[in-house]
């Protein structure tokens, strides 16, 4: 999973939760505005995590207000080999690129003493 699944694992959440569709989560939307009480937050992380393959910090749970907090939250409990996995692809990219650049001749080649 990546962080673009996570819009629609919460829409899921929500809907699974709430039993209602909320149409479009938008970011700046108050989590309470949208009737979701404590309980059902606490359930819609739940199933995020289940469906993403993650863990969130109980630390972090206290801090969300908005659906943006939400998304952002989850995103950074995503699991790190992701981002190694994204990060190695970006390296190899640019081994790739300076594979393409000239090779110097050995020393022998260039008539060296």
């Amino acid at each position: 999973m990546t962080p673009s699944d996570i819009p629609q694992v919460l829409h899921r959440a929500y809907q699974q939760v709430t039993q209602h569709d909320p149409g479009t989560l938008d970011r700046d939307a108050d989590i309470r505005a949208l009737g979701v009480d404590s309980v059902q937050l606490l359930e819609m992380i739940v199933i995020a995590e289940t469906e993403l393959g993650l863990r969130v910090p109980d630390a972090a749970l206290g801090g969300v207000e908005t659906v943006g907090d939400l998304y952002d939250m989850l995103g950074e409990a995503l699991p790190q080999t992701q981002t190694q996995t994204q990060t190695q692809t970006q390296g190899q990219g640019r081994v790739e690129a300076q594979a393409q650049l000239p090779v110097p001749a050995p020393v022998e080649a260039r008539g060296a003493r």
